[in-house]
This record gives C-alpha cells, structure tokens and sequence, in this order.
C-alpha cells in the first residue's frame, strides 16, 4: 500500500530539517533583492577628488558673489524657515562658508543656486540687478540638478553617496515652491515628486539605526539631527503642497519611521546677516512637531471627507470631527505660537518665523472647509472667521512693513483661498477688496498673484475661462474640484491593517 499523503509530508519536512545547518542562517532581507532601504547598486568607486575639487572651487567663488550672498541673506531673513523646514540653515551656511567641521555635502553649486534664486525673487524692484538675477539663478539650479538626476553630461550621482543626495532633495523643492510662486503648479509637481522619491531611495523616512547600511561615511549624532530636521520638513512640504493642489500625499506617517527633530544649535556669531531678529533665539522644533500632528490630522481625514463613495451626512460628520480636532490642536499650542482673532486686532508687530504657523492652519482650514459652505452651515461659520482672521493678519504686516517685497506664498496662497469662498455669495465681502489690493499690489513680487488676478478679471468677461486655481464646486460633487486619489491608499491601508483608518472606521 502507498503511504498516505499526510505521512509523506512529516517524512519530507524531516529530511529537510536534518539538512539544515545547526548554525543561524544569515538574514535574507527584504522581499525585494535591495535593501529596504536604497535602491543603489554599490559600483566600483572612482577617484571623485578631482571633481571635489572643482565643486569647493565653485562654492568658494559663489561665497564671494555680492549678488548671491544678498540673496542667501533675504531668503534666511524673510522666508526662513516657513516650508522651508527642510533646510537647516546652520549646516548650510557652515559648509558654503567652508566650515571644516561640516560635512561638504550639506551644501552644493545647485542647491546654492536654487536658494539665491528664491531669495533674490523677493528683493526690491530697484535693486534691478539682483531681482533680474531670480530666474537665471533658478534656471541654472535646475539645468544643474536634472542633468545630475538623469546623468545628461553628468554622471557623478550613479557613483556618489547616498548622503550628497540630500542637496539633491532639498535643490528640488526650493525649485517646486518657485514654481508654485509663479503658477507653473505641473512643473512644481513633477519636481516635488522627485524629491520624494529620492527621499525614500536613500532611507531618510528610515530610523537612524537603519541609515547605517545606506551612508558611506560616518555619522555624528548631529548628522542625525540635520537628516530627521530634513525629512521631516519634506514632510510638511509634501503635505502642503498636497493641500494646495488637491492631491495625495507622497511621504506618509505610517512608513515614517525616523524620530521628530529635536532643536538643533545655532551658530552664535557670523550669521546675523542671515537671521530675521539676531536677538531672538530662532525655534523651529517645537513649531515643526506642531505642524506634524496638524499633517496627520489632514492625512487621517482626507480620504473621509473627500471620498466620493461617503454620503453628504457621512462627509459632514467626518468633517466635523476633523473641525474639532483641528481647533483641539490650535488651543493646545504653546504659549509662544499662541494666537486669537482678538490678539490680532491688538497686534503691531509681525513676526515671519512664527507667522507661518498660523497661515498653514488657516490653508488647511479653508481648503478642507470650502467645498462644503453651500451646504454646511458651520463650514460658512468657520471660514467666514478665518477670512476675518486673516485679514487683521495681513493688515499687521501692511502696517509694519508698507509693502509687500518680502511676502510668501503662504500668505498669496490664503488671499487666494479668502477671496475663492468669498465669490460664493455665502461668505461676507467686507474684506474681498483688501485681499484684492494685495494681491494686486504692485510690489507683490510672485506671478502667481498676478495671473490670478488676471485669471479673474478674464472670467468676468468670458464664461468659458476656467479659473486658475478652481471654483467652488456647487452641489454635492466635490470630487470634481478636489481630486483626491486615494484608491491605492485606502486598499493598502486594508491590506495592511484593516480598513480602519486610524479608528474613524464607519
């Protein structure tokens, strides 16, 4: 008789277990034949001095360039850190200045270019020469970093390591929000994009303690700091430009395994030209683990509150908890980021490196509340106060500083959003005409501003013209304004855990 399937099994399986070595196997990795943590294939290594070389020869002529030198100072005085928080300003300056104790690659010919660019896009129209300079710098920042990316005349990044990438990423979005200042919004979006992807070829989402199979060199503790501060602001990048033009994010909480950024040292004389206020101490940690939890309130919530398969009801109930939550978060803030409607009619004095804060919460207020003020009652409440809000918040800088050079994005973008909600009819008007004369101040340097008004003043005359940044949608079909792709989100979050969606199942 032939022996039974189930005997020929255990037979089998102990035969395999007597062939097995009695010593640990070593780890097999991951399912796939890379590392978890790079894509890199290791290639035989050249002798890049030569091309070192020639990359310190080009940062020590650009360190002595008047011209970039000023605007290095504007963008660290006036847009630092803002959504630039993938940026330490520190490490940057000690290695363009030459700093022997910091790591040459914290700094690079593109990503100098790519700052210069931003920073000399804000200067004064009579200083002719330098704000003539903002997109030639920006053109030479970008013709730099693709050709390296794409190796067209420029083959150094197949053979360099994963630390001189963090330029890379860093060059890329200085060049997404130029792009974003200037309304060319698909060219931002490819070039944040790749950002991104090469954040998560190099492992810098990873926890330190995997960074060191993917770094060649060694690593200080204060390396570590500088690569968690720089993923984590390419974090609130991504999640704020998600939110500017209605897409899914990029980089996400639940594979972010590095530790939140603690407060990094500053230089302590030598860089005043490159400080807003040298006699304040610059925080940005604190604001930046608040602007984290804000983000992940967002991704929680969005694919509720902008899934077409939700019911009005169901959209409106989510939209209310994540309503509340957000308010939850504003009054939990410290004493130091604090602010009321009240204290901004009280204010005199406008501070860029904490105003940022509120402005991004006002972005992601209005954008998740304005698809819905036809239909929601609180939705108009709550917009029409940040509305208000926002226009005491302009009126302080008016004030302060006259003119509107040294504005950002941050600030066009929610005039923007303001003025959207406020053509609805439901909001009040009082204040469309501020917004209006700010965005259309001749001293507003962005073109996006510009082509909005335009964009606008065209619609009035024309049916057919599609406003730049959208209208409100009318009726129930958000989807047709914000066109969240969550498809493959929502099925992996399944696969992996569940559909739970961080306990706001249905």
């Amino acid at each position: 008789a032939l022996p039974s399937s189930e005997s020929n099994d255990e037979n089998e399986s102990d035969a395999f277990t007597k062939k097995m070595p009695s010593e640990s196997p070593p780890p097999v990795g991951t399912n796939s034949i890379y590392p978890s943590n790079s894509l890199s294939i290791i290639k035989k290594k050249t002798d890049g001095s030569t091309r070192y070389q020639q990359q310190q020869v080009s940062l020590k002529n650009l360190s002595r360039s008047p011209l970039i030198l000023r605007s290095l100072s504007l963008f660290f005085k006036w847009l630092y850190p803002g959504h630039y928080l993938f940026i330490h300003r520190e490490t940057f300056l000690s290695a363009f200045f030459g700093d022997t104790n910091t790591k040459s690659y914290y700094c690079s010919e593109e990503l100098v270019f790519a700052i210069a660019a931003l920073g000399s896009l804000i200067s004064y129209k009579s200083e002719t020469e330098l704000f003539q300079q903002s997109e030639v710098f920006y053109q030479r920042a970008k013709t730099i970093v693709l050709k390296k990316i794409f190796q067209l005349e420029d083959s150094s990044l197949a053979e360099s390591s994963s630390s001189s990438k963090l330029a890379i990423i860093q060059t890329l979005l200085c060049l997404a929000f130029y792009d974003i200042g200037s309304g060319e919004n698909p060219m931002a979006w490819y070039l944040s994009g790749l950002a991104f992807r090469i954040a998560h070829e190099i492992g810098l989402h990873l926890n330190p303690e995997a960074w060191s199979n993917v770094y060649e060199d060694e690593l200080s503790i204060m390396d570590f700091e500088v690569r968690s501060r720089i993923y984590w602001g390419c974090y609130i990048a991504d999640h704020l430009i998600a939110i500017l033009f209605g897409r899914s994010t990029s980089l996400r909480l639940s594979n972010s395994t590095v530790p939140e950024t603690d407060e990094l040292p500053e230089i302590e004389t030598g860089i005043e030209e490159y400080i807003y206020d040298p006699k304040v101490i610059l925080s940005t940690a604190n604001p930046l683990k608040k602007l984290i939890v804000l983000s992940r309130i967002t991704e929680i919530f969005a694919s509720k509150i902008f899934s077409p398969n939700e019911t009005l009801l169901q959209r409106s109930e989510y939209l209310a908890k994540f309503n509340l939550e957000v308010y939850n978060w504003r009054r939990d803030l410290p004493p130091e980021l604090q602010w009321t409607k009240r204290s901004l009619m009280e204010m005199t004095d406008f501070n860029p490196t904490i105003a940022y804060v509120w402005f991004h919460y006002y972005i992601v207020l209005i954008s998740y509340n304005k698809p819905f003020i036809y239909e929601i009652k609180q939705s108009r409440e709550l917009v029409e106060g940040y509305v208000d809000e926002l226009y005491y918040l302009l009126k302080v800088w008016k004030n302060k500083f006259k003119t509107f050079e040294k504005a950002t994005i941050y600030m066009i973008y929610s005039a923007i959003l303001a003025i959207q909600c406020m053509k609805s009819n439901l909001i009040k008007k009082d204040r469309k005409q501020d917004f209006l004369n700010f965005l259309s101040a001749p001293t507003l340097n962005y073109e996006l501003a510009r082509k909005f008004i335009e964009n606008s003043e065209d619609a009035l005359h024309n049916s057919e013209t599609m406003d730049l940044l959208g209208t409100l949608s009318h009726g129930n079909d958000f989807a047709l304004e914000y066109n969240f792709d969550f498809t493959l989100l929502n099925e992996i979050d399944m696969l992996i855990g569940g559909n739970t969606n961080d306990g706001l199942s249905k």
